[in-house]
């Protein structure tokens, strides 16, 4: 609960029970006898009235609750709750005996003659204990809501942490085999050799500035892809088969950067990429609310894979951080064939 909030709780609450009071005061009045006096005086009245109740809250949930009752020191507490009454029975006593009728003709009780300290004691006591268990209510309710508040804020502190290092984990398999690819092209002096270069600088680039953030858009997402793609089949020299079809308007549109990179690497590492009659699929289809994205590939049998690399657990996480309930991964691994289907609903 923020404090601003809380604080025009508390005086909202305060401020309805002084004109309760003040319009029940008004019941033992003749409507012709009222006037601009008697209404001051009653406002006056009841403010100060109100000042026990106040009292007896606030020092209760302010300290007797936190410093003694959460910290199961009930005995100290009921002494001090003595000690508190004990305290106000005398200001009690004054306040309705001499400073009521005398500054205001104003008589609370009709042993008024009577009052004494243990009478002014036991009537605080009758009068005010429901205080006493509303401000333990609300000191308990209280701390409830911070702590629920805390662990938001501290699982996602977590959140925040965890996908910074997944994304620090990025394989770097494919830019390692890139830049060899764009110094062979350069040492041949290739004419594609200063667009591969450029390709290259946009997407590090991409990597560098727009997965800084939690979420970028569609569009840049998709002309990252494309330049890996055009980089993977410049490095196999032509003799890379793959088919990149994107459908749909994706203006507009924001997605969790390089969150579909891995699986594209993953086809291109561990498929076979250069039979044309089995290419490596990519499909990316977007509608009004929808992202649909899969990659097919035949798998290469003969390949072994001795690096490391975030694979497919930590996509699978970091779907699971950034779009909880909102997605499914489905992974089909067959003998010949891996396919990888995701969906995202309200992209």
């Amino acid at each position: 609960m923020k404090k601003a909030y809380f604080i025009y709780l508390h005086i909202g609450y305060w401020l309805i029970l002084w004109l309760k009071e003040f319009l029940f005061g008004f019941q033992t009045y003749n409507l012709n006898d009222l006037n601009l006096a008697t209404i001051i005086s009653t406002l006056s009245v009841k403010l100060i009235v109100l000042f026990f109740p106040v009292c007896i809250f606030y020092a209760n949930f302010l300290v007797l609750v936190p410093k003694l009752v959460r910290t199961k020191k009930i005995a100290l507490y009921i002494a001090a709750l003595f000690i508190l009454f004990s305290l106000l029975a005398p200001i009690h006593k004054y306040v309705y005996a001499t400073l009521l009728p005398q500054k205001f003709g104003w008589y609370s009780y009709v042993y008024i003659d009577k009052l004494n300290f243990w009478l002014s004691f036991q009537t605080l006591l009758f009068e005010n204990y429901v205080y006493i268990f509303f401000s333990i209510a609300i000191s308990y309710v209280g701390e409830y809501f911070e702590t629920q508040k805390k662990q938001q804020e501290l699982e996602k502190e977590q959140a925040i942490t965890e996908l910074a290092y997944l994304k620090s984990q990025i394989n770097p398999h494919f830019l390692f085999n890139t830049l060899n690819d764009i110094y062979s092209l350069t040492y041949q002096k290739a004419e594609m050799a200063p667009d591969a270069v450029l390709k290259l600088s946009e997407l590090l680039r991409y990597m560098l500035k727009e997965s800084n953030d939690r979420f970028a858009s569609v569009e840049r997402e998709i002309n990252y892809l494309k330049n890996v793609v055009e980089l993977f089949e410049i490095g196999q020299k032509g003799s890379a088969y793959i088919d990149l079809e994107i459908n749909g308007d994706y203006k507009n549109k924001k997605i969790a950067p390089l969150i579909l990179i891995n699986f594209i690497e993953n086809a291109f590492k561990h498929g076979i990429v250069n039979d044309p009659k089995n290419p490596v699929r990519i499909k990316l289809s977007i509608n009004e609310s929808d992202f649909d994205f899969e990659v097919f590939n035949k798998k290469n049998k003969d390949y072994k894979d001795k690096t490391g690399g975030i694979g497919l657990a930590n996509v699978q996480r970091r779907l699971a951080l950034i779009y909880p309930d909102r997605h499914k991964l489905e992974i089909i691994d067959e003998n010949d064939t891996f396919t990888v289907h995701l969906n995202i609903e309200n992209i």
